[in-house]
Formats: C-alpha cells, sequence, structure tokens
C-alpha cells in the first residue's frame, strides 16, 4: 500500500466519528430548541402537585416531550460516536466517558418523563403518588446531571478544539448550566424556573457544533489525495 493510500485511509477512519456525530448534534439540537419552544407550562398558582398535573394535562406534553426524546437520544449516539475518534487527548477522552453515560441515562430518564402523563389522574386531587417521586428525582438529579455533562463537554471539548472551540464553549456552558441548576430546583420551587429559556442554548450549541464538525469533515475529505493522484505517486 502507498504512502498517500495509508494517509487516506487513516483520514477516512478518522473521519467517520465526525461524519455520524456532526448530522447527530445538529438533529438533536433543532429537537431540543423546539420541544423547549413547545414545553407546555403551569400558571404558577398552587403546589408543585397541581402544577405538575397542569402540563402532564396540557395537549403540548406528548408533543415537546417526543422532541426531547429525539434530541437526547440524538445528543447520546453523537457522543458515543466521538468518543471512537482517535488522538484524542486523555482529558475530553475521560470527559467523553462520563458524559456518554449520562447522556445514555438521560435518554432512558426522558422516556419516562415522556409517558409521565398516563399517570396524570392519579395526580390530579394534589396527591404525592409514586409517579409524582419518579418526575421529582428524575428532573432532580438525571436532568441536572446532563445539563452538567454539556456543560463539561462543551468546556473541554472547546477548550482542546475537539468538540467546538472557545466561543461554543460559552454557549454549552451556559446553556448547561441553566438546565442543571432549573431541573435540581424545579420541584421545590419557581424561582429558577425562567432559566430553562435560557437552557435554550444547548441547542444552539449544538448545532454549531455539529456544522463545525460537517465543515471541517468536508475539508479533510478536500484535503485528502485522489485515486489519480495515488495512481501517478506510484508511477514515479
Amino acid at each position: 500500500m502507498s504512502t498517500s493510500t495509508r494517509v487516506r485511509t487513516q483520514l477516512s477512519r478518522a473521519g467517520r466519528p465526525e461524519r455520524v456525530a456532526g448530522p447527530l448534534l445538529v438533529l438533536g439540537g433543532v429537537a431540543f430548541f423546539a420541544g423547549g419552544a413547545i414545553h407546555p407550562g403551569d400558571s404558577g398558582e398552587g403546589s408543585k402537585v397541581s402544577q405538575l398535573h397542569e402540563m402532564l394535562i396540557d395537549s403540548m406534553w406528548y408533543p415537546s416531550h417526543a422532541l426531547l426524546l429525539a434530541a437526547t437520544a440524538c445528543f447520546a449516539a453523537a457522543i458515543l460516536a466521538f468518543r471512537r475518534r482517535g488522538s484524542l487527548g486523555s482529558g475530553i477522552v475521560q470527559v467523553t466517558d462520563v458524559v456518554s453515560v449520562i447522556a445514555v441515562v438521560a435518554t432512558i430518564g426522558m422516556t419516562v418523563h415522556l409517558f409521565a402523563a398516563l399517570g396524570a389522574d392519579g395526580i390530579a386531587d394534589g396527591e404525592k403518588t409514586f409517579l409524582y417521586h419518579v418526575q421529582t428525582w428524575n428532573e432532580t438529579i438525571v436532568d441536572s446531571l446532563w445539563g452538567l455533562g454539556i456543560a463539561a463537554l462543551a468546556v473541554t471539548g472547546g477548550l482542546t478544539r475537539t468538540f467546538g472551540n472557545p466561543i461554543t464553549l460559552a454557549l454549552g456552558l451556559v446553556g448547561g448550566l441553566a438546565f442543571a441548576l432549573a431541573s435540581a430546583t424545579i420541584a421545590f420551587t419557581d424561582r429558577f424556573d425562567a432559566l430553562f429559556p435560557l437552557a435554550s442554548l444547548i441547542g444552539i450549541w449544538a448545532i454549531v457544533v455539529g456544522l463545525m464538525m460537517l465543515l471541517r469533515k468536508a475539508r479533510s475529505g478536500l484535503a485528502a489525495p485522489t485515486p489519480d493522484s495515488d495512481r501517478a505517486g506510484n508511477s514515479n
């Protein structure tokens, strides 16, 4: 095998993760932004149980959370694909390993969250049922960890320029921290609910980083030796 052929093969293998991760991040970002935009709200009155009931019976519960489930699944798949990329520093590898586990757990958690509306009647009278406690801990723990994971990935990936850059770092950091804090407190206080719109920056972060990966893949494809140049090199 000639040197140019080996180089082309190595570039192809290195680009495969970004070829998959890029589109998944773009799709996940769009779905996250759209799901958050149509997420049902509550009146802000009454107990936290009654507020949850208001949202569960809203007609937009299923469309919103179907999009959010698609988003978390795309993010998880993108991060898992990115882990397969070679020549990554130890720092980003460690962060990606941890965040990929969190992302998979968050996808399972969002699936549970999607079908929570099936138990809406059980909390109609303000009773804290098993469903309510599952929702509380799902949002308080799983969603918060997911937001922190996105923030950590955005920072590490941005600083190393392997998953974005210093500009996208700010988007993912602010969006991730906002989502983590709002999720950790929503079951106990309304004070930080206003941070959820700010969490939409996660969607913008994912779209931008995904597009950057696609552009980087396209540039590396143009820079790779062509079959004709390979044959010419072999003949010399």
